[in-house]
């Protein structure tokens, strides 16, 4: 990172760090980077995750192709066709696949038609949506902090219904940490939640060092900047 000049042994020790899941200050603290460097650093790492997150998302690798949404270049991502933009950023819906579970943004309309016909227990709702509404099984609204989870056919089991509250108790414990989260860059941390929550039982620093292998660090900032 330009300013940066960092060592490679820095750079690991700051990877090894935020896998311990510490926050920005206490890196700082700890590798004497300043904070703003470090902050840097993670946004870049967390970008990095939510790219991963999302190649391995079942929604994307159906289709054929995925496409990131840069929302650590400043702006929110953009729903074509959608009027309603204040909400983008705090609404989500959840879908679970292979044991894991995939977090994806939702429009406002989205989010309320979802809610609203999810009421309905005996209502077809993929009669009314299509194959991406009707993949959710819960829906979080990080602005007002709500888990809500959907009685449709998708749930097999009560157990299901209970790891959504095991992810809703991560991602609140971990999101009500920063104090007040930017809308342009709530998409990453929801992001990290759901790779701290799907990968829970392996070695994140060495998952995490294999994905930044692939695609080093300012690829994400060079990226975000054409």
């Amino acid at each position: 990172m330009k300013g940066a000049h960092l060592s490679e042994r820095k750079c690991k020790e700051i990877i090894r760090l935020f896998c311990e899941d510490l926050t920005a200050t206490q890196i700082a603290d700890i590798s004497g980077v300043s904070r703003v460097t470090i902050n840097n650093y993670l946004k870049l790492i967390r970008t990095h995750i939510a790219k991963y997150c999302e190649e391995h998302n079942p929604r994307y690798r159906m289709a054929g192709a995925f496409s990131f949404m840069p929302v650590h270049a400043g702006s929110v991502p953009a729903f074509p066709e959608e009027v309603l933009q204040d909400d983008v950023g705090w609404l989500y819906g959840i879908a679970r696949s292979d044991q894991k579970l995939f977090v994806d943004l939702l429009s406002r309309q989205e989010y309320d038609q979802l809610v609203r016909f999810g009421e309905l227990s005996d209502f077809p709702l993929g009669e009314l949506f299509g194959e991406r509404q009707n993949r959710y099984t819960a829906l979080v609204d990080i602005g007002d902090w709500k888990l809500t989870k959907l009685e449709t056919p998708a749930i097999r089991l009560r157990d299901e219904l209970d790891e959504y509250d095991l992810f809703w108790s991560l991602a609140k414990s971990r999101l009500s940490k920063f104090r007040g989260l930017n809308r342009s860059t709530a998409y990453l941390h929801v992001k990290e939640c759901e790779f701290r929550y799907n990968y829970k039982g392996e070695d994140l620093n060495k998952l995490l060092t294999f994905i930044i292998s692939r695609r080093p660090l300012h690829y994400s900032k060079a990226s975000a900047l054409e």
